[in-house]
């Protein structure tokens, strides 16, 4: 029942370098607050989604201070910063990873997951989960740059190693997920309540607390190997999928619209809770959908196994209710359209959803990830590759319907051969993730936020 002793911190002193300044109010916008709820006495909202609202992330920040490199670790719930290391040390791991400080101001943001908070409530699958939360929050900071008028870029395929070394990550079971170049830009006000910390004395460092539950969790992690294809593509400019463009209504745009708009749309992003039975102007659907088309700037390559498919099944027109592949030739097909029971079938029991208008499924076919050991296929990715796709798009898809003025929410538990039977999905293909479209009910209660994983089966 002991604890150990509480760290003794360092003098408290404001952010002083302007990367820093400009990266910790970048978190603030794109990751950590959310306007959303305000109105409903909600405290703690966030801008971006998370399973279980587990959050199994966190972010360290690497820039020039005092005409070094220095490197920071963030501690999101405190608003505060510790200075891990400086000098020739965060210069040898930014070369070792192929990777600079923007000039001028810029920073690097690293996005490091904690497999552990989401494992011990969702088991094997918490590490899915791990991968789509990461990839919301790195998506939505990549969007917050380009609101900004500097887009960032996103990089996943380096060598993870130094950087990992440099924070310390892997001996406190933290996982390197991708890191963010964030160009100069000016920085709002909001870095002022952050403060920071001198963590680089060896005196004032004590050793970490690690509980015996991760570090076992961490364990059965490690032993995984490094995806072998980290060659990465030229930074460009591209959708994270492939959108065919048929089935789109003609006066609906592709894409989330003017950049300089997406700043609202970040921080009124909100989740439902349930869904009104009840139709959706097929356009407001489609509206929301076409946010996947939104082009972002990564070291991936444009083309990918990613499918997307598109099951409306309530629209005001009816002649708009089908399946609708939206990626490869982008059929409609035939069939009977899932009942509302069906949906809540297919959602583990999540009664709350019954009322979806549409659901949009993302999937892959299996042959195409090559953590199975059988993805020989060119456009193999690795299972965290294709899950930052999905957790992205997912956030595109958030951001589309609050455009639209549609409710959606995310799903991670759900019946996988039920939903390929009802979306007349081929069974090579593995589903990743669900996200349902509809009429907001925000006087339900979400499931997912209570402590039994009932998504999972657990009663």
């Amino acid at each position: 029942m002991a604890l150990p002793a509480a760290p003794s911190e360092s003098p408290a002193e404001p952010a002083g370098a302007a990367g820093l300044k400009l990266a910790l109010s970048l978190l603030e916008e794109g990751a950590l607050t959310s306007r959303a709820d305000r109105s409903r006495r909600s405290h703690g909202a966030r801008a971006v989604p998370s399973a279980g609202a587990v959050y199994p992330y966190e972010f360290a920040v690497l820039t020039m201070e005092n005409g070094e490199p220095a490197a920071f670790r963030v501690d999101a719930d405190r608003r505060a910063c510790t200075r891990l290391a400086a000098g020739d040390r965060v210069a040898e791991a930014l070369h070792a990873s192929a990777l600079a400080i923007p000039a001028d101001g810029g920073a690097v943001v690293v996005t490091l997951t904690r497999p552990w908070l989401s494992m011990r409530k969702y088991g094997d699958r918490g590490y899915l989960y791990t991968q789509l939360d990461a990839g919301h929050a790195a998506g939505n900071l990549l969007l917050a740059t380009t609101g900004r008028g500097a887009p960032g870029t996103l990089r996943l395929r380096f060598p993870r190693v130094p950087l990992s070394d440099l924070l310390e990550a892997a001996e406190n079971c933290r996982e390197v997920h991708s890191v963010l170049l964030v160009p100069a830009a000016e920085a709002d006000d909001a870095w002022t309540r952050w403060t920071v910390h001198d963590g680089g004395v060896p005196e004032r460092r004590v050793p970490t607390w690690r509980s015996w539950l991760e570090k076992t969790c961490w364990d059965s992690l490690s032993a995984r190997t490094e995806h072998p294809r980290t060659t990465p593509a030229a930074d460009a400019s591209a959708p994270l999928v492939q959108l065919s463009g048929t089935g789109r209504p003609a006066e609906v745009p592709g894409g989330l619209g003017d950049p300089s708009e997406w700043p609202k749309l970040l921080a009124s992003r909100a989740s439902s809770k349930a869904f009104v039975p009840g139709t959706v102007p097929a356009a407001d659907v489609w509206q929301a959908v076409s946010a996947l088309s939104t082009p972002v700037r990564t070291d991936l390559p444009a083309a990918s196994p990613m499918g997307a498919t598109l099951v409306l099944r309530s629209a005001e027109e009816p002649e708009h209710n089908a399946v609708h592949l939206l990626t490869g030739e982008g059929e409609r097909l035939p069939g009977p359209l899932p009942t509302a029971d069906e949906v809540v079938r297919a959602c583990m029991q999540q009664r709350t959803l019954a009322g979806a208008a549409a659901v949009v499924l993302l999937h892959a076919p299996r042959t195409a990830l090559s953590d199975t050991g059988s993805g020989t296929a060119a456009g193999a990715e690795d299972l965290r590759e294709l899950a930052f796709r999905c957790g992205a798009l997912g956030q595109l898809l958030y951001l589309g319907a609050n455009r639209a003025q549609v409710g959606v929410t995310g799903v991670g538990g759900f019946d996988a051969a039920l939903w390929h039977s009802l979306a007349g999905l081929p069974e090579s293909d593995e589903i990743l993730y669900v996200l349902l479209l509809g009429v907001p009910d925000d006087s339900g209660v979400k499931l997912d936020r209570l402590a039994t994983a009932h998504a999972q089966n657990e009663r």
